[in-house]
């Protein structure tokens, strides 16, 4: 899968009205990109999908 269709994933699930929490939003964006939760181990690509994961799914924390 790329990485673009499983953020369109996640803004589905904004207009779901799902709200996960912090430590989820992490994990969850880690597990998306592919890299260990918690590492330093990974490339500067990955890291900027990671970051736009979390942005994307934090915007919808913002609007609650």
């Amino acid at each position: 899968m790329s990485f673009d269709f499983l953020l369109a994933a996640i803004l589905s699930a904004r207009a779901a009205n799902t709200v996960p929490n912090a430590e989820y939003v992490d994990r969850y964006c880690a597990e998306l990109v592919g890299i260990p939760y918690a590492s330093d181990n990974f490339t500067d690509s990955e890291w900027a999908q990671f970051k736009t994961c979390r942005e994307v799914m934090n915007e919808r924390r913002t609007y609650q």
